[in-house]
């Protein structure tokens, strides 16, 4: 046996779990039922009293008796393993049979005993006691109760009375086949005569002498009343300690026979369990086929997920070096975008110093143009005074003509007058050459003038048209300098978001290395629950035969 109660059928915690009034409850053993099985029984206010009158007897047996029940329980295999399956030592067993015996004798047989005795048939029936050994051990009760009140009833001095004025002494009135004789006889169990009564006075003693003489012996009717008093009273105090211990084994197998009905019920449930069961295990075993069949496909997926893992792993990767070096170029375009930025402004602010020099160029042409008309018209005045002075020089010549002439008709007095004349002529010819020159000259300016003029002219719409374009150029500056400024915003954004994005592909990068030892491990719990379906298969193929086997067994 072990400590802690793990072989016992019965510990103590079972013990104290039995209630005898719950018992009795479910068994419907009320107080009005108790009266009736009273009354059944003929168990009467009589048997009561005789019970009470038997408490001494019964208290002084108790232990004895209770000695030898337990000395014939342990002198056999059987019942020696029913009291060791209990928790319970037999000393203290003892004790509790002991008080039980003299219950018997208290006279209080209400509901507190019949929940007594009720727990009582629990523990035994727990502790697979049947009624062949329950019944049959109350032997020893019997033959102990019976062997007391009959003793008890022997002791008692019957044969004998006080004597009477009237009536003999026993030595002088007493013949022989007297009642004295019979009342021995009933005495002792056995048939005799006077000679064997007066034996038990021995002639020739003083003592028996006296005795003789100072008591009176019964008649035979009167002894053969005594005797029929003393068996009547030990019959009825044996049928009153019958009736109750009927009574107590009535409630012991009103226990057994529930717990019998429990067990039958039992024993349905656990056919219709088993045939749920059965037909669980069969599913349960087809659902086993099935999954193993599904966790081996989910294996090979989950081998070709760790793969595709390993593939993306290396994508995501090479996408983390990409945005990598985008995020360099980015930056780097950055850089170059904050640099057209400036080299804009530079633009912007270079066509507006252009354009204030266009409008100046524009302004000086408008004085050019000016100066070359004022330049033409004096041209004109000095073609006028060349034509003047053609005029001049042609009235010059023509008076050094006739003041030759008039110098040829004065002869030698007109030689020196026509010297001066010639020379006059000479220098009207010469002025008149040169203002030939000089007109042609005038001309020619004239001509560079009007060709000075249209350039100038066509310079000016140049210069406006150029003036627009620079005016344009410089809208268009505006226009690219903000949208730089924009780009650049934009690209700086673009290169924060790259650089975000950068962070993000290393953690999803990260992320994919830890899905793919997730993945891995997956394959691995993937085969690992294959197997464990497969061991599930069988286990179910052993249930479902232990489930026959236990149907067989029950049958």
């Amino acid at each position: 046996m072990t400590g802690d109660g793990s072989e016992y059928k019965i510990s103590d915690a079972d013990r104290r779990s039995v209630s005898g009034s719950q018992l009795t409850d479910e068994l419907g053993i009320d107080a009005t039922r108790i009266e009736w099985r009273k009354e059944f029984t003929r168990f009467d206010r009589e048997d009561v009293r005789r019970l009470e009158s038997m408490s001494g007897l019964l208290d002084s047996i108790a232990d004895d008796l209770v000695d030898d029940f337990y000395a014939e329980m342990q002198s056999h295999e059987e019942t020696t393993e029913i009291l060791n399956a209990s928790s319970k030592e037999v000393e203290a067993l003892k004790r509790t049979q002991a008080e039980y015996l003299r219950d018997l004798g208290r006279g209080e047989y209400g509901q507190q005993y019949f929940d007594r005795r009720a727990k009582i048939g629990k523990l035994h029936d727990m502790l697979d006691l049947g009624p062949e050994i329950y019944l049959g051990a109350y032997s020893i009760y019997y033959e102990g109760i019976l062997e007391a009140v009959a003793s008890e009833a022997k002791d008692r001095p019957t044969l004998a009375r006080e004597p009477t004025e009237t009536e003999p002494t026993a030595t002088a009135e007493s013949p022989a086949g007297s009642g004295v004789a019979d009342a021995d006889a009933a005495d002792s169990g056995t048939t005799g005569d006077v000679g064997a009564a007066e034996t038990d006075a021995a002639p020739g003693s003083s003592a028996a002498a006296t005795k003789a003489r100072d008591e009176t012996l019964l008649t035979a009717s009167e002894a053969q009343a005594a005797v029929d008093e003393a068996v009547d009273e030990v019959v009825e105090r044996t049928l009153s300690a019958l009736k109750l211990i009927n009574l107590d084994q009535q409630v012991v197998m009103d226990t057994y026979i529930h717990s019998y009905a429990d067990i039958e019920a039992e024993l349905r449930r656990r056919e219709r369990v088993s045939e749920s069961v059965e037909a669980s295990v069969s599913e349960l075993r087809e659902s086993a086929d099935d999954v193993v069949e599904r966790s081996n496909e989910v294996g090979q997926l989950a081998d070709e997920q760790v793969e595709s893992m390993s593939q993306v792993s290396g994508e995501v990767s090479s996408l983390s070096a990409t945005v990598e070096e985008i995020a360099s170029n980015a930056e780097e375009v950055s850089s170059t975008s904050e640099n057209a930025r400036d080299i804009a402004d530079n633009a912007s602010d270079t066509a507006g110093d252009a354009l204030e020099k266009m409008e100046s160029l524009e302004q000086a042409a408008s004085e050019v143009s000016e100066d070359v008309e004022n330049l033409r018209e004096r041209v004109e005045k000095i073609d006028e005074i060349v034509k003047v002075i053609n005029t001049i020089a042609d009235q010059t010549n023509l008076l050094a003509i006739n003041a030759s002439i008039e110098a040829a008709t004065a002869g030698e007095a007109g030689d020196s007058f026509a010297v001066v004349a010639d020379e006059v002529k000479a220098l009207a010819e010469e002025s008149q050459e040169e203002a030939t020159n000089i007109e042609q000259m005038i001309e020619e300016i004239q001509r560079e003038t009007e060709s000075t003029v249209e350039s100038m002219n066509r310079a000016g719409a140049e210069t406006d048209d150029a003036v627009d374009l620079v005016e344009d150029a410089v809208e268009d500056l505006n226009r690219i300098e903000t949208s730089v400024q924009e780009a650049t915003t934009g690209i700086q954004e673009v290169a924060d978001a790259t650089d975000d994005q950068a962070a993000s592909t290393e953690e999803v990068a990260s992320m994919t290395d830890s899905s793919m030892g997730k993945a891995e491990e997956i394959a691995e719990a993937s085969n690992e629950i294959a197997e464990a379906n497969e061991y599930q298969a069988e286990l179910a193929e052993e249930i479902e035969a232990e489930v026959h086997n236990l149907r067989d067994h029950d049958d």
